[in-house]
C-alpha cells in the first residue's frame, strides 16, 4: 500500500508545484501590464503563459471600466485548488501509508 501513497503523495506535491508556478505566472504578468508595454518580449512570454488560465474567466467576468478582475479570480480558483485538492492528496497519502 505504500507504493500507492508516495504515488499519491508525488502527484500532490507536482501539483502543488504547477499551483505555485500558475500564481507567480498570473502576478508577475499583472505587474508587467503595468510597467512594461505590450511590445516587449518578457512581456509576451508571461502573457502567452497567463492567457490560457485567463481566457475562460473573461468571457464569464468582463472588464469593470479600467480593471481586469479575471487575475484576482484565477488566483483565488488556485489558491482554492491549493487548499482543498493538493492538501486532500497530502492528507490521503498519509492514510495509505498507515
Amino acid at each position: 500500500m505504500f507504493v500507492i501513497a508516495n504515488f499519491v503523495y508525488a502527484i500532490a506535491v507536482i501539483l502543488n508545484i504547477v499551483v505555485y508556478f500558475a500564481i507567480f505566472v498570473l502576478v508577475i504578468d499583472a505587474l508587467l501590464s503595468f510597467i512594461v508595454p505590450y511590445g516587449f518580449p518578457m512581456r509576451r512570454i508571461f502573457d502567452d503563459m497567463a492567457e490560457p488560465m485567463l481566457r475562460p474567466l473573461r468571457r464569464i467576468i468582463p472588464p469593470y471600466g479600467m480593471f481586469d478582475f479575471s487575475t484576482f479570480v484565477a488566483i483565488l480558483i488556485l489558491i482554492f485548488i491549493q487548499a482543498f485538492f493538493v492538501n486532500t492528496l497530502f492528507d490521503l497519502s498519509v492514510v495509505l501509508k498507515r
